[in-house]
């Protein structure tokens, strides 16, 4: 690709975004301070990982023990102790994940990392993350109602040699080998159907039925959608394909890497900049759209 991609920060976007979810408990984004003695301490499952101040934790749990450390010069047991507890940190967020956590390198104010860190403040002292797990989605209605779904009601299939296709003519009557009412969206099966009279009857899957007397309306929002990056639709006339098709040029919009649509089944959900993440394309969403009104 010939496009100079703006680079996008992965481990700083997600950062950016645990912060704008976390915001009501006062986490917020900024650079690590130049003093102090901190711990490198991460959770046991890997989940998360940043600094903390042994100092300042043992202060806060056992007191009577900060000052005999102190002047015991146990500073190098603290680590230890730390990594003994059962519940080390209480965070001030529930999608951070209680229990035991693994403690490394001791390092002075002015060796961490110069970078912008997510700081959170909890019972025990201040704790730097340069990594967190995501955030629970609290809205589930994020993704509108008036998504297009498209679904594939399949009557069955044959397996056919190049040569029939050939053969076949109007008239014909290809038969159905392998005959199957099922229902897809998007390539994912989700049910059978029964053709009647009055219309099609769905028969949702067992993996998708709630109980007896509900609708699975939960599992719907886990049906996949095709998102799709379109850098730019043109219409050309049939005399201007044909010479495309002989000088394989067909000039760029200006900044179309800069106005990149967003497609989910059809419609038109947003529209961003092609930027490269940790070595991966994306879009950094600029304009996100949330009304019916807006699906081309």
């Amino acid at each position: 690709m010939r496009l100079a991609l703006r680079q996008v920060d992965g481990a700083a976007l997600a950062l950016r975004r645990c912060a704008e979810a976390w915001a009501r408990q006062d986490v917020r984004i900024a650079y690590p301070p130049s003093h102090g003695c901190w711990l490198k301490v991460a959770g046991a499952d890997g989940s998360w990982q940043g600094w903390l101040q042994p100092r300042a934790w043992l202060r806060h749990m056992a007191p009577e023990l900060a000052s005999l450390a102190s002047a015991a010069g146990m500073d190098d047991r603290l680590s230890e102790l730390i990594a003994a507890c059962e519940a080390p940190l209480s965070w001030p967020v529930a999608d951070m994940p209680l229990g035991r956590i693994v403690a490394g390198e001791r390092r002075e104010g002015s060796q961490l990392p110069q970078r912008p860190m997510l700081r959170m403040d909890t019972p025990q002292g201040e704790v730097w993350l340069e990594k967190a797990p995501a955030p629970a989605e609290a809205a589930r209605d994020r993704v509108p109602g008036w998504l297009p779904m498209p679904l594939r009601f399949l009557l069955g299939d044959s397996m056919v040699s190049p040569s029939l296709l050939r053969r076949a003519k109007a008239g014909d009557v290809l038969l159905i080998s392998r005959p199957a009412q099922t229902v897809s969206c998007n390539g994912r099966a989700i049910g059978t159907y029964q053709w009647t009279e009055e219309g099609i009857i769905m028969e949702w899957q067992n993996e998708m039925a709630a109980a007896a007397e509900t609708r699975p309306l939960a599992d719907l929002d886990r049906l996949p959608v095709r998102l799709e990056f379109v850098l730019q639709q043109s219409e050309v006339t049939l005399d201007e394909l044909r010479e495309l098709c002989r000088s394989n040029v067909l000039p760029l919009s200006a900044d179309a890497e800069r106005r990149v649509e967003l497609r989910a089944n059809g419609a038109l959900l947003g529209r961003g900049e092609l930027v490269q993440l940790d070595g991966r394309l994306g879009v950094e969403v600029a304009q996100w759209l949330g009304g019916s009104g807006d699906v081309e």
